[in-house]
């Protein structure tokens, strides 16, 4: 392989169409990665695997694309190009203003999304089988052409699943199109999941906790986990108002949870030395508290603060601990090696034993999707969905 060919390869990084390279990631935007162990294990290899689709070709609607996802057995279609966002009535009907910024954001003026559904969907002979559905969503600015590149629905084309790819990330208007997915596709409504990167993890953990009436689980990566409280957000990205109460507790049901982030990114690991992001400013409080939250969303005891700022001298514990930075049971921590890069994995479990808070650590890894990320993403989905009419969390081995 051609790692300099391949670092130098370019792709669409916003919705503005700013072109970037790949070796961007790895160096400019985060200089303390080591390249050369990425190189060593193998990880390269699987990182240009991974985006390939959006290294082929800078327009997503391109034959070769629509080609390649062809290959993987999905179909991908586009939809919403004649749907505009009118935020205007969108701020009369709801009462929510949009503070935007001076930059503009052309994809949320329309309500475009992207599907990639199995071939097998489509068969005369599966007539009345049911897909489970991932929603994921893009970072902030990315276009929604992106998602090719991150995984997802590369590993949802192994599973057959469907993936929906949304410009707008606001939850009333991803109800219009799951609606309109389920109109067109044959959608397990007890198996919709959302994850997200970035900007759309952070909306992912907010549909976690406010929608526990569709999704089945979430994963919110890239982002720091939370009750997704948010008072004003100004931004090049819209967010709605919330209380962070999570809807769940009122339900009484649970909401399962993973959430993957590499070490390198935004200084969240290990916990008990987080800061916040471009700041020496300690962080460490602000995070567990979400951890906590989503702790007591899904039953599982709470974790103290002495208790994570006393693994910083203690060098007799596992390499889990240490580098995620919780006190783990032996049997909610693993560690994973893939595509040459270790991964520490942590679980905080309800009391019925069942895992349904995962908090993963990529090493080397800084802010971008890994294929281990979305291999565990999935893994982790297919053991949870809910009762469409009651909104039962069902747990299955």
């Amino acid at each position: 392989m051609d790692y300099n060919a391949f670092l130098d390869r370019q792709f669409v990084m916003t919705d503005n169409k700013r072109i970037d390279r790949v070796r961007d990631l790895y160096t400019t935007f985060n200089p303390e990665v080591d390249l050369e162990a990425l190189k060593e294990g193998g990880y390269l290899k699987a990182l240009a695997k991974m985006m390939e689709p959006v290294l082929m070709d800078l327009d997503d609607h391109s034959p070769e694309v629509v080609a390649y996802w062809a290959k993987q057995g999905m179909v991908k279609e586009f939809h919403g190009a004649t749907s505009p966002m009118s935020w205007t009535e969108y701020e009369t009907r709801t009462g929510y203003h949009w503070e935007r910024p001076d930059c503009p954001t052309p994809q949320n003026e329309f309500k475009r999304w992207n599907s990639f559904v199995p071939v097998s969907a489509f068969a005369p002979k599966n007539k009345g089988r049911k897909y489970p559905v991932v929603v994921m969503l893009h970072g902030g600015q990315n276009p929604i052409s992106i998602i090719d590149g991150w995984g997802i629905p590369q590993e949802a084309a192994r599973r057959e699943w469907i993936v929906i790819a949304p410009s707008v990330e606001l939850d009333d208007v991803l109800d219009e199109i799951l609606a309109e997915a389920k109109r067109l596709y044959p959608v397990d409504e007890s198996r919709i999941y959302a994850a997200g990167f970035s900007y759309g993890g952070f909306m992912a953990n907010f549909l976690g906790n406010k929608r526990p009436d569709v999704y089945a689980a979430v994963a919110p990566c890239g982002a720091p986990i939370s009750n997704g409280f948010v008072d004003k957000a100004i931004g090049p990205e819209p967010q709605t108002p919330f209380d962070g109460v999570p809807r769940s507790l009122a339900m009484g049901t649970y909401m399962p949870i993973i959430t993957v982030s590499g070490n390198l990114d935004g200084h969240r690991f290990p916990l008990y030395d987080a800061k916040l992001r471009g700041t020496d400013a300690p962080a460490t409080d602000i995070f567990l508290d979400g951890i906590n939250s989503w702790a007591r969303v899904n039953r599982a005891p709470e974790i103290a603060l002495s208790d994570v700022m006393a693994l910083k001298e203690n060098e007799t514990v596992s390499a889990e601990e240490k580098n995620i930075g919780l006190p783990l049971a032996p049997d909610c921590r693993r560690t994973v090696v893939a595509d040459g890069v270790t991964n520490y994995i942590g679980d905080l479990k309800s009391g019925d034993g069942v895992a349904r808070v995962r908090i993963m650590c990529e090493m080397n890894m800084p802010h971008w999707p890994t294929p281990e990320m979305a291999r565990q993403i999935f893994e982790f989905f297919s053991h949870f969905s809910r009762d469409p009419e009651t909104k039962e969390s069902i747990y299955t081995e």
